[in-house]
């Protein structure tokens, strides 16, 4: 049995990634015909092909060096018998052409290369080979399954039924006479086994059923009848009606590749729903199973400790007979050959379903990138080599999508997430020394995630991955001006509704919240008291994200940092997190405003004075203008990256020193568009909080 290389989407993203093994096949031939035992190496860059086989300690098959086959160390039963397909080796082909097989020819075939690059051998390929002699059938099973020998009689007068093998001498495999099976003649290896396949043997059908195939029941099997003439004598057969070439194999194999930290399912499908005992193994334990589940009930006195509270059934019911497990926050001590056996009650025997070999590896070392709302980032990724097929960017929670696909260096845009369209790009589209790096631009809160980096090496045929990212995103940060009693609305839009909590925290009330809604319901318990009955969601139902809040009746004193967060659990982390994601800086002023007229043309002087010196930022701003201001003044200098552009080089303190608490701002050269509220805040150092200290209306009178 073989595997190709998958596609794109199978072989990258199932929860986990999974490779079966195809290094081994089986081939089956007639004798006298000829055979390609087919092998394919990772490269062309091929220096010797070795085809040996596993009986021969005195010659290979073929031996191909340098360009030159060398017929000194040939076996020789295979001169003048054996060629390669393509004696260029072109995309690394080294299968062997076999003339006129015989049956001495039966055995296992392997394939090796020599490679120049690597100065190393590989072996590439195990190919066991079946011969028959023409004119019988021949069946192969794995180890486990049920098997039919087919067998026909001319007619439907028969007496008794005789199936035998050469190997048992005087014992059958089956001997049913007069209706009845006899028992005494059958080989207890046989017991309990074999049937017919119908007992009435309607239209001379006298087939076998062979249950629960093993290693030992390989053999040639023999089907005889003894038939009555029509004088009612009877017609004994030596010569058989029927001979079949059994071979048996081991049970199919699977290898799993998964990392430490990781969840795992183990296949395993058994024939049918009659299941008693489901028994996992690791064939380098002991003393005790992986699982034991035995009439409905897990058996923990038989587990190993290293499995417990680790692994479970996928499903317990065992519906269509799947008893595959599922082993939780793999170690790298859970490597080994997993071995699945089922007691079936039918049969009332054990069948052996699948062998799975478990491969664990260390992540890849991950990053933690930062950036703020509206940056560009780069999510660095450096490939081993530069022979890239692919290169797939993605993340967990895109489902089918991809952050970015690269194939065949052109991107690829029907697998892109919409939310990338027109946003990212390679740093390097030559991938110039394997640099595969992500460009990621105008970042938003939404864009905070795992980023994962694969690539599809030519030379391998494999994936890798090769990058694991953590890009953090700093949350957007808003301005809200209110006056005492009104309600105000603090916007925040979650990416998606999955999540399990939602919380509006405000940095000095400790542990308590503005707000916790968790489960469809509100939790007063860890509320603080001053918001008790003054806030709900603008949204209950939460459609597309919206976990806006409403704050009622508010006062000075909840002027504050607001911050706005869900509790979620993101693909294969075991622990749910709190992702903040935004921040709003509410100001509150009360109602008696003060009122300057002007004319257009004038400069004006916005009174206000903060009770002390101990503040570290001013803040002058304006309702309309957003998240800029007016006018800020941080740590001894103004700041003008905030400043709304209409003000620039026209506003300035009264007076720098501030003495006595006066944070006055002079503002040059009103017009009309200077019209509105202005709002003088002062961050105190003692406290760590924002005070709104006043509000002056200014009102401009044209020319």
């Amino acid at each position: 049995m073989s595997a190709g290389t998958a596609s794109l989407c199978s072989t990258l993203f199932f929860s986990i990634l999974i490779f079966v093994s195809a290094d081994q096949k089986i081939i089956t031939a007639e004798s006298g015909q000829d055979v390609t035992l087919t092998c394919r190496a990772p490269n062309n860059n091929i220096r010797s092909v070795h085809w040996s086989r596993a009986d021969l300690t005195d010659g290979y098959v073929l031996l191909y060096q340098d360009g030159q086959f060398v017929p000194d160390h040939q076996h020789p039963s295979f001169k003048n018998r054996v060629d390669l397909q393509d004696r260029q080796m072109k995309d690394g082909d080294v299968s062997l052409f076999l003339n006129n097989v015989k049956i001495n020819d039966a055995e296992t075939y392997m394939c090796r290369v020599f490679i120049e690059e690597t100065r190393s051998w590989k072996n590439s390929i195990i190919i066991h080979l079946h011969v028959f002699p023409p004119g019988q059938k021949k069946i192969t099973a794995e180890s486990g399954q049920d098997v039919t020998l087919t067998c026909r009689a001319p007619n439907n007068n028969i007496k008794s039924v005789h199936w035998s093998r050469a190997d048992l001498t005087d014992e059958y495999v089956l001997f049913y006479q007069k209706g009845q099976f006899v028992p005494e003649y059958q080989h207890p290896s046989f017991k309990n086994r074999v049937d017919l396949q119908d007992r009435q043997m309607k239209d001379g059908d006298v087939s076998l059923i062979l249950k629960d195939v093993t290693n030992n029941d390989a053999g040639t099997y023999e089907c005889r009848v003894v038939s009555r003439t029509k004088h009612g004598r009877r017609d004994v057969s030596t010569e058989p009606i029927s001979i079949i070439h059994l071979h048996v194999v081991p049970p199919e194999k699977k290898t799993i590749k998964v990392k430490s930290g990781q969840d795992v399912t183990l296949t395993c499908r058994a024939s049918n729903n009659k299941i008693k005992s489901v028994h996992w193994s690791r064939a380098d334990l002991t003393d005790g199973y992986v699982l034991l589940y035995q009439d409905g009930q897990f058996v923990p006195d038989h587990q190993h400790p290293s499995f417990k509270n680790r692994v479970d059934l996928q499903d317990r019911q065992m519906k269509d007979g799947d008893v595959s497990l599922i082993l939780n926050n793999v170690k790298i001590n859970d490597a080994g050959t997993y071995g699945c056996r089922v007691f079936i009650e039918e049969t009332r025997s054990w069948k052996n379903s699948i062998i799975i070999h478990l491969t664990v590896v260390d992540p890849p070392d991950q990053k933690i990138i930062t950036a703020e709302s509206g940056q560009d980032v780069t999510l660095t990724c450096r490939a081993p080599n530069n022979n890239i097929r692919v290169v797939v960017w993605g993340r967990a929670d895109l489902g089918d999508k991809y952050v970015l696909l690269y194939q065949d260096k052109q991107f690829v845009p029907d697998s892109q997430h919409p939310s990338f369209n027109n946003r990212v790009d390679l740093q390097d589209r030559q991938m110039k020394d394997g640099d595969v790096s992500l460009i990621l631009k105008d970042v938003t809160i939404n864009d905070a995630a795992r980023y994962k980096c694969h690539v599809l090496v030519n030379e391998t045929d494999s994936w890798k991955l090769v990058s694991i990212i953590h890009l953090r995103v700093s949350p957007d940060q808003k301005n809200i001006t209110a006056e005492s009693g009104q309600d105000v609305t603090l916007t925040c839009r979650a990416p998606n509704n999955n999540f399990i909590s939602l919380e509006w925290s405000r940095a000095d009330l400790g542990n308590e919240y503005v707000l916790l809604y968790r489960d469809g319901h509100f939790v007063s318990d860890e509320q603080h008291p001053s918001f008790r009955n003054r806030v709900d969601l603008q949204d209950r139902q939460m459609k597309d994200g919206d976990v806006s809040l409403i704050l009622k009746d508010v006062t000075i004193h909840d002027a504050g940092r607001y911050e706005c967060g869900v509790v979620q659990k993101e693909p294969n982390q075991e622990i749910p997190s709190l992702k903040l994601i935004n921040t709003t800086y509410l100001h509150v002023y009360p109602p008696d405003q003060k009122i300057i007229t002007a004319e257009s043309g004038q400069d004006v002087t916005l009174t206000c004075r903060a009770p002390n010196n101990n503040f570290i930022v001013v803040e002058w701003s304006r309702a309309d203008l957003g998240d800029e201001y007016v006018f800020v003044y941080r740590d001894g200098r103004f700041v003008p990256d905030s400043q709304h552009p209409s003000f620039k080089n026209r506003v300035d303190l009264q007076d720098r020193q501030m003495k006595d608490g006066d944070v006055s701002l002079v503002l040059k050269n009103v017009t009309t568009a200077d019209d509105g509220s202005y709002n003088c805040n002062i961050f105190n150092g003692g406290t760590t909080s924002w005070e709104s200290i006043n509000t002056v209306s200014l009102t401009v009178s044209g020319e």
